[in-house]
Order: C-alpha cells, then sequence, then structure tokens
C-alpha cells in the first residue's frame, strides 16, 4: 500500500497520439456541421489575416482554460486544426478564403461553448467527483485506477457530445459508483496509512503472539476508522477523530508488543499482562495529574512526561500564596490522589523487583519527585497526612 509514483509508458503516449487521431476524424464530421452567422464572418472581415489568426488563437486559448479539452474534446480539436491550418498557409493563400477558415473555426468554438453546458448539465455528480478526487490526489495514490474511471468518464462525454447517448444510464451508475469507492479508498489511505504501516509491523515482529488482545484492539479500532471514513469521507473533524484514534491504538499495541518482547523469558506469567499492569500504574498517575493518557508511548516516555507534569505541579505550588485556600485545596486533592497512586504503584513493583528491576527504578524515581509535593502543610487547607 505505500505511495505510488506513475509516470506513462510509450505505449500510452502512442495510445493518446492514436486516440487524439481517432477525434480528429470525428471532429472533421462535426465541422461540416456548424455553419458561420454574417455576424461571426463580419467580425474577421474587418482585421487583417495576421490579426484575424492571432484572435481565434487566443479564443483558442480561453477554451482551453476553461476544459473544453475535456468537456467538448472534438470541437476544440477541430478548433485547434483550423487555427494550425491558418498558421501554415496565411502567406499563401488569399485573406478571403483564410477569413472564412478563421471564422469557421470560431462558430466552431461557439458550438463547443454551448457543449459544455451541455456536457456539465448531464454529468453534475461525476464532475464533482473528479474534483475530489484530484483534491485528495487520487492520480497519484492509485494513478491505474484514477485513469481507468477518467477514461470511462471521456467516453461518455464523447457520446453526448456526439449526441449518441441514447443508453449511457446504466454505464453512468456503473461510473459514479467506481468514482465514490475511489474517493473513500483514498482518504482511508490518507488517513490511516500510517496506522496500516505500523500494525503491519507489529504483526511481522510476532505481535499477534506478543500482544494478542491489545493488537486485536488495534485492529479493531483500524476498522471502526475505515467504516466512519466510508460513511462520510470529507467530513474532516470525523475523519481526523478516526485517524488519530487508529494510530494511537496502533502505537499502544507495538508499545506493548516490544515491551512483552523483551520480559517474555523473564516470566512465567504472560509478558503482556505485566506489561499492561505496570502501563496502568502509570496512566492511574497521568488520571490524578490531569494529563492526557499516554499509553500510545514506551513506558520510559510516559516517565518522563509525568516528571515533567510533576515539576509544573511544584513549581505551581510554590508560587501560589498560600491564603489563595480554594485553589490550594483543589491542587492538594490532586496531589493526594498522585501520592496514593505513586504508592500503589511502588507496592508492586517491590513485590516484582527481582523481574522488573529497570521499571521499579524508574517509578520509585517518580514517586521521588513527587515526594515535596505531598508533605503535611501548615493549616488553612492541604493534605495534612499523606501516607508514605
Amino acid at each position: 500500500k505505500a505511495m505510488r509514483k506513475y509516470k506513462p509508458g510509450i505505449w500510452i503516449m502512442a495510445l493518446g497520439g492514436l486516440l487524439f487521431l481517432l477525434l480528429a476524424g470525428c471532429a472533421a464530421h462535426i465541422g461540416k456541421s456548424v455553419k458561420v452567422s454574417e455576424q461571426q464572418r463580419a467580425k474577421y472581415d474587418v482585421l487583417s489575416v495576421t490579426d484575424a489568426v492571432i484572435a481565434l488563437d487566443k479564443r483558442l486559448t480561453a477554451a482551453k482554460h476553461a476544459n473544453m479539452p475535456f468537456y467538448a474534446p472534438n470541437y476544440f480539436i477541430e478548433a485547434s486544426g483550423i487555427l494550425n491550418e491558418t498558421q501554415k498557409s496565411s502567406a499563401k493563400k488569399p485573406k478571403t478564403e483564410l477569413v472564412s477558415e478563421v471564422a469557421r473555426g470560431d462558430a466552431i468554438l461557439d458550438k463547443g461553448e454551448a457543449m459544455m453546458v451541455v456536457v456539465q448539465n448531464r454529468f453534475v455528480r461525476e464532475i464533482e467527483l473528479k474534483g475530489l478526487l484530484d483534491k485528495v490526489n487520487a492520480p497519484g495514490i492509485y494513478p491505474k485506477e484514477y485513469e481507468k474511471i477518467i477514461g470511462e468518464l471521456a467516453s461518455l462525454i464523447e457520446k453526448v457530445e456526439l449526441e449518441k447517448s441514447d443508453k449511457i444510464d446504466r454505464d453512468q451508475g456503473a461510473l459514479i459508483t467506481a468514482m465514490q469507492a475511489l474517493d473513500i479508498k483514498t482518504v482511508q489511505y490518507i488517513a490511516l496509512h500510517e496506522s496500516d504501516v505500523i500494525n503491519m509491523e507489529t504483526k511481522s515482529k510476532n505481535g499477534e503472539k506478543q500482544a494478542p488482545a491489545t493488537l486485536a484492539i488495534a485492529l479493531e479500532a483500524y476498522k471502526y476508522a475505515e467504516n466512519r471514513i466510508a460513511q462520510a469521507p470529507h467530513d474532516a473533524a470525523p475523519v481526523q477523530r478516526a485517524s488519530e484514534e487508529a494510530l494511537f491504538a496502533a502505537r499502544h499495541a507495538r508499545h506493548v508488543s516490544e515491551q512483552a518482547l523483551t520480559l517474555q523469558n523473564q516470566f512465567k506469567v504472560s509478558a503482556e499482562v505485566i506489561v499492561l499492569s505496570q502501563e496502568k500504574y502509570l496512566f492511574d498517575i497521568a488520571t490524578a495529574l490531569g494529563q492526557r493518557d499516554l499509553r500510545d508511548q514506551p513506558l520510559d516516555k510516559q516517565v518522563v512526561a509525568l516528571v515533567l507534569a510533576i515539576n509544573r505541579l511544584m513549581q505551581a505550588t510554590q508560587a501560589k500564596p498560600l491564603a489563595e485556600s480554594d485553589k490550594s485545596q483543589e491542587l492538594d486533592k490532586k496531589l493526594k490522589a498522585v501520592n496514593d497512586a505513586l504508592e500503589q504503584a511502588n507496592g508492586l513493583l517491590a513485590a516484582q523487583a527481582a523481574q522488573i528491576k529497570m521499571l521499579n527504578i524508574t517509578i520509585t524515581n517518580l514517586e521521588s519527585q513527587a515526594k515535596p509535593l505531598v508533605e503535611p502543610k501548615a493549616a488553612g487547607g492541604g493534605v495534612s497526612n499523606a501516607p508514605r
């Protein structure tokens, strides 16, 4: 599912040239049916041959910018051919003949503009979906699928342009379905690719054995995110939440699996259970400190984040006068909850000291950081007997 880069091969370029020639043949047929009005002829009669050719060139450039090559390709090709021919023979043919050709090119562009309106009204949903696909870079992510879909749309447009669109309703329905599916697939790729890579990496490193429960949650979160995105692929907030939740779960599963792999030879019980039990105490401390859920980070990074949070609380306590009783009492309650959680963590780690020496040290260090915050305070509010 890696991001793809697409470069058309020689055979595609040759096919494009053949398609251009075929369209040119159809365009010639269209050109014969276009009639030049007296007003169109008169508009160019007053100009020199050079100025008339320049005027047609400007009209053709404007038509190109309006995307006539896509919405009315045969008319655009026919007008382009007339411009090329008049540019080549401007010094060889009489003015009347050249002006007639320029006026005919102008009339063809008028008809092409009218046909663009017909096409745009006929393919409203398809054009909308093409815009969405371009916006999310479907051509860069899924180039072959995008090219196939746009080729089918171009084929239907040509049928309308050539007035052969009596029986295209079924093809339109199938095309819309395919475009919607590619749109959803592309948004899912963008939102969930990183999570997918992490989950695949965890699986490849025996994560299904090391951390089956946590990996199962990550895969479930990924599937849930896929379904939520499919319901509304361009509703930015839900898509972002789905992406973040899936990524959090994937990172969590990876860290639990990695830690379990480190501990698997040291315990008779499930290594995942041990990792999760240690993680729970750090989570309790984070909750007491009012911190966000840190379980998508490795345990050592969780400890660092909690130490920083405790330092911030310590600084806040030192900066607050004791007279601010309400704020002080609220802070004291939070710190007591931290102390209780630390006591529980310390008790568990002491029992497992032989197995998890390094983790015991980090939690003990964390407890040391919190100790100044939970000392008995003077009357006026605070924790009176923080257990040690």
